[in-house]
């Protein structure tokens, strides 16, 4: 179960989806909900502050409480109608950017539900990959049109015997085992080098079947396709509900420059994809 649930609200606006989707999820675990509220101020360069007076940081510094309060009063009247344990806990670190201060509170969470806008600005992207390759913690990327549920009936797990893949099934578990069923996918060659090298994605089902779950296996060829497109166009036919996926298991500056599963499913997914990394 997840018993701290942090929802960052760092781009001045409260993002419907993934609050109540924290909600539910709260709800259903008796939970503790914390909403992350703040305000980034973009600091100059070093070399700049001999060039500005003193009183445009006193000014800054007020505009940032001034926006971090009203949005906090949002927050709280939004979740005024729930009935769940929670806090909103406003930063007053206005020097940080919104990824520094969504990894250092992530850290004292078991989840984060992170709300995105379709297509993604630069802001939620700078965010995500700031929490998931610094707070340590599983981030539950919601998009603006995806349903506040607590328990998703059909899972999409991309699997390849990576590090990023495993921790993703391992922080997904408390989701995965409330499924009525599982599909591990597999994109290219049919070899999984498992730890006995059995049949491709045996051992991962075989893990994921001690836990109670019902899974599936599924090996779809790499076409032309990239295997982004591949992992959406099965949860697309499949009628999943939910994507679980590693993320950034190549160097993020790579994924950032020529694109990569990560980025893919992050821009494009319809549906809530939980990405560990």
């Amino acid at each position: 179960m997840f018993k701290d649930i942090l929802v960052p609200l760092l781009a001045g606006e409260v993002h419907e989806a993934a609050l109540a989707t924290a909600c539910a999820l709260a709800a259903h675990d008796g939970s503790h909900l914390v909403a992350l509220v703040g305000v980034s101020v973009v600091t100059p360069s070093a070399s700049a502050w001999a060039y500005y007076p003193a009183g445009v940081y006193e000014t800054l510094n007020e505009a940032a409480q001034a926006t971090a309060a009203a949005l906090a009063q949002a927050v709280e009247e939004r979740l005024a109608r729930e009935a769940v344990a929670r806090e909103i806990r406003r930063s007053d670190s206005f020097w940080l950017t919104s990824a520094e201060l969504a990894a250092m509170h992530a850290r004292y969470s078991d989840l984060v539900v992170l709300g995105l806008a379709r297509p993604p600005q630069d802001a939620d992207r700078r965010v995500f990959a700031g929490v998931l390759s610094g707070g340590g913690r599983a981030v539950l990327a919601v998009p603006a049109a995806a349903p506040a549920v607590a328990s998703y009936g059909h899972a999409v797990v991309a699997w390849k015997p990576s590090r990023e893949a495993a921790r993703a099934v391992h922080d997904a578990l408390p989701l995965l085992q409330r499924a009525r069923s599982v599909d591990v996918v597999m994109i290219g060659p049919g070899t999984d080098h498992g730890a006995r090298d059995e049949l491709p994605g045996g051992d991962i089902a075989t893990h994921l079947a001690r836990h109670g779950l019902v899974v599936n296996l599924v090996q779809r060829p790499r076409a032309a396709q990239a295997t982004g497109e591949s992992i959406l166009a099965h949860a697309q036919e499949s009628r999943a509900d939910l994507i679980v996926a590693g993320g950034y298991s190549r160097a993020r500056a790579l994924e950032q420059v020529f694109g990569g599963v990560t980025r893919h499913l992050l821009e494009h997914s319809s549906i809530p994809v939980l990405f560990s990394h």
